[in-house]
Order: C-alpha cells, then sequence, then structure tokens
C-alpha cells in the first residue's frame, strides 16, 4: 500500500511538473525551466532502485493529453530513455556513495546536492543535445545555446524541486521545529511583508504595462533571497528563494516577457537556490557549532563553561538590582551502580532523564547546566529561600521518578541550596556553599535537600 501510494505521487508530482515546465518551452523538447528532471532524482535516491519502473511510467504520461506516449516518434523516446537512465543511474550512485542526505541540512549536503546536479544535468544535457542534432538536424551553430539553455533549465528546475523536496521531508518527518522558527523567531512577519510585496510588484506592472523595466531589475530578487539566508538559516531562506522565483516565473508569464533573455532568467533561478542553500547552511553550521561549544553533548543542557560564563552574568545582575539569587547542586545517589551494574548506555538514558527534570523545574529566566559526571546545578533568578525549597523538592521528586531502563530500579538526588547574600562575592562562592549544603544532605541519608543557611545557624 506504501508502495502504491507513492507510486501515485510520484507520478502525480511528474505530471504536474511537466506540465509547468511546458509553460517555458523554448524549442522542441528544450525547456528554459525543468523541475520534472528532479522528481526523478528525488524518489530514486530516497526510495531506492524499485522506483525506477515508476520513473518510466511517470515519463511515459507526463505529457498526456498533449504528448501522448503511443504517438511518440524514435526521438521522443530517446530523449524519454535519456532523461530516465541519466536521473535514475545519478540517484543511485549517489544514494551508495552516500553524496548527500535529505532533507538537505550541511554545507556537505548542499555541496554533494550540487555537484551531483550539476554532473548529471550536464550529462543529460549533451545526450539530449546530441540526440536533437541526429533526430532533428539541429544545426552546428545553434548547439551551444540549446546545450547551454538545457542545461541550466534542467539544473534550475532541478534545484527548485530539490529544494521544495527538502521543506517537504523536513516538515512532514518533523526534523525541523517550523512552529518554533515561525512564532518564537518571529518569522511570521517577515514572511508575510516578503509575501506581500512580490504578489503588489506583480500586480503593480501587470496594471501599468511596463513589463520591460521587470526584466532590467530582476536580479534585485537576490536580495531577499540573501537577507533570508544570513538572517534566519537555509529554511527560510529556501523558503524566500521559492517564493521569489514563484513570484518571477507569475511575471514571467502573465507579463509576456520576451526582451528578457531566458539565460539570465535560468541563471537567476540557478543562483537564487544555490545562495539560499549555502549561505542558509554555513549559518545553521555555525550556530550548531557554537550551540555544541556551550551544552553537554549527551544531555544537550548547557555545559560547565557556559554556566560559568552566563551564570556569573545573572549573578551580576542580581547583586545590582539587590534581587534575589539561588544556586541548587544536584547530585544522584549511588549513580556509580547504575553505571556498574546496568552498564553505561542505562546510565546515560538516567542522565538524559534527569537533565529533563531539571529543565522542567526551571524558568525561561533560569540557568541549568551539566558541570560533570552525575552532578546538575541551576541557578534560580529572583527565587528566595521559601521558592528555592519548593523547587529543590520538586526536583527531587521528579528525578525519584525516574526508572532505570530495562529495570525496576529507581534513582534519587541529593540537592544543597545557597542563597545570594550581601556578604557572597561570586558565584563560585554559591557554589562551594552550595556544594557543602550537597554533602550535608548525603550525610542526613539521601534523597533530600538541605539550605547552606541552616547549616550556618546551627
Amino acid at each position: 500500500m506504501e508502495f502504491f501510494s507513492r507510486s501515485l505521487v510520484f507520478v502525480l508530482l511528474y505530471y504536474l511538473m511537466w506540465h509547468f515546465a511546458s509553460l517555458f518551452e523554448i524549442a522542441p523538447h528544450v525547456s528554459a525551466f525543468y523541475p520534472a528532471a528532479g522528481v526523478v532524482l528525488l524518489f530514486v535516491f530516497h526510495y531506492g532502485a524499485r522506483y525506477i519502473p515508476v520513473a518510466a511510467l511517470a515519463i511515459m504520461l507526463g505529457g498526456f493529453p498533449y504528448d501522448q506516449f503511443w504517438d511518440w516518434q524514435i526521438e521522443n523516446f530517446v530523449m524519454s530513455i535519456r532523461q530516465l537512465l541519466v536521473y535514475s543511474v545519478a540517484a543511485l550512485v549517489a544514494r551508495r556513495l552516500t553524496v548527500f542526505s535529505l532533507p538537505v541540512k550541511t554545507i556537505h549536503d548542499v555541496s554533494g546536492l550540487i555537484l551531483v546536479l550539476t554532473v548529471t544535468t550536464l550529462a543529460s544535457s549533451a545526450m539530449a543535445v546530441v540526440s536533437l542534432k541526429y533526430f532533428m538536424s539541429l544545426p552546428p551553430d545553434g548547439m551551444p545555446s540549446i546545450f547551454f539553455n538545457f542545461w541550466i533549465g534542467d539544473l534550475g528546475g532541478a534545484l527548485m524541486f530539490m529544494a521544495a523536496a527538502t521543506l517537504f521531508i523536513d516538515l512532514y518527518e518533523g526534523h525541523h521545529v517550523y512552529r518554533g522558527d515561525v512564532f518564537e523567531r518571529r518569522v511570521a512577519w517577515p514572511l508575510m511583508l516578503l509575501l506581500l510585496t512580490a504578489l503588489v510588484v506583480v500586480v503593480y506592472f501587470m496594471v501599468i504595462g511596463v513589463a520591460d523595466v521587470v526584466g532590467r531589475v530582476g536580479y534585485l530578487i537576490l536580495l531577499p533571497v540573501a537577507w533570508a539566508a544570513t538572517v534566519y538559516g537555509m529554511r527560510f531562506a529556501l523558503l524566500t528563494s521559492l517564493v521569489v522565483n514563484l513570484s518571477a516565473v507569475t511575471a514571467y508569464i502573465l507579463l509576456d516577457l520576451d526582451n528578457y533573455p531566458v539565460m539570465d532568467f535560468q541563471l537567476l533561478f540557478v543562483v537564487t537556490v544555490i545562495m539560499s542553500m549555502i549561505l542558509g547552511a554555513s549559518l545553521e553550521e555555525r550556530e550548531q557549532a557554537r550551540f555544541d561549544a556551550a551544552h553537554d553533548p549527551l544531555t544537550r543542557v548547557m555545559n560547565r563553561r557556559a554556566f560559568f560564563t552566563q551564570g556569573t552574568a545573572l549573578f551580576e545582575r542580581a547583586r545590582r538590582h539587590e534581587r534575589d539569587l539561588a544556586l541548587l547542586m544536584v547530585d544522584l545517589d549511588y549513580f556509580k551502580t547504575v553505571n556498574d551494574t546496568w552498564g553505561h548506555k542505562c546510565g546515560d538514558q538516567v542522565l538524559m532523564a534527569v537533565a529533563e527534570c531539571c529543565r522542567n523545574a526551571c524558568r525561561q529566566t533560569d540557568l541549568h547546566a551539566r558541570l560533570g559526571g552525575e552532578e546538575f546545578v541551576l541557578l534560580l533568578d529572583d527565587a528566595d529561600t521559601k521558592q528555592s525549597a519548593v523547587v529543590a523538592e520538586r526536583l527531587r521528586g521528579c528525578i525519584e521518578k525516574v526508572i532505570v531502563p530495562f529495570t525496576n530500579h529507581t534513582i534519587t538526588a541529593s540537592i544543597g541550596i545557597s542563597q545570594l547574600t550581601e556578604s557572597t562575592l561570586s558565584l563560585e562562592e554559591m557554589m562551594t556553599q552550595a556544594d557543602k549544603a550537597l554533602y550535608a544532605a548525603k550525610a542526613d541519608g539521601r534523597n533530600n535537600f538541605k539550605l547552606y543557611a541552616q547549616l550556618t545557624v546551627t
């Protein structure tokens, strides 16, 4: 059933992309923009060789009802076999060598995808031009221009389709949190503004009828793509390139921009997509590198170095504004037994569950980190003794419910609490105080919390 549904989507997508490409036919069998090529590459690469017969069926039915395969001449069969062979082989080779992965995420993926599409479309275009020369008596002086139009048209179309596929796979398989991007990073308004601007520009030139102006300023579509890639990353940049390129397509069709050189139009498509991928992936890799440098690789919470950097800043703000500040040192009881008895893999699962408890115990203004081993720390902004005790008890209760994987064994934690006072000079001093309270909690039977202030009073 899954194969059938995917095959149906394959054929339908190819059919739609073929008819879309027919709007840009500049010569027999040559389109200025051919995204259908990307459909074959995507499905064979993503799902394997068993979809090659489906690709053959899609190519046969793609032109219906205007180009019915039972009326094909020999050149039609040759061109179709060429497309099936070249793109299927390229997809299988890329799949075998893991040249890139979908959805496209990294510079390696981007470089691999661009390399595969460039080589594939070059080979496909060369074979197509030779076929056209042999079967349709293409004059030698016309071969270079037809070759470049064919190549850039296939490359631009395939790139655009793979960009759209990346966005769809991301959304469908949940690789990327678009809701967080749109609402937390406030991308919704720029996106709406971009869509509105593109629509207004097209309608404006349709009304006043100065199509030649659009042709002269077409390169300006690069600006929003560059902005999106450098500010928001590759996903939003790909979405932006799709929007601006579809706006350009709309203008090209509705305004009948015959005065605008086809090659320039094609190159704009290619450049916008490549720009969005390279700049966007570079930004996301830099952001990922910064995140990795500041976070524990196992639990994905803040590491010791980042905690001291951000914690010191929070400590200084609290002192300056005379606000309460509480620090909780958390240490898992008998955690070594977990590793020794059930293995480090189970121990890692426990640590990740404890990190989630720490995350849930904190507000947005608080900090939490893994200091190393089984030791965690929380820094609670504007929290007095009573509030920090409530958080400590809630955290202790959450950790107490963590079960070692594949067992019925639970774990516990001891917690030490220190508060910012007028005599506290540094974050390190608060940590030392919390550490003393932590050892007092362990000495008192573990699975409890102690306040440093109570120790000093005693």
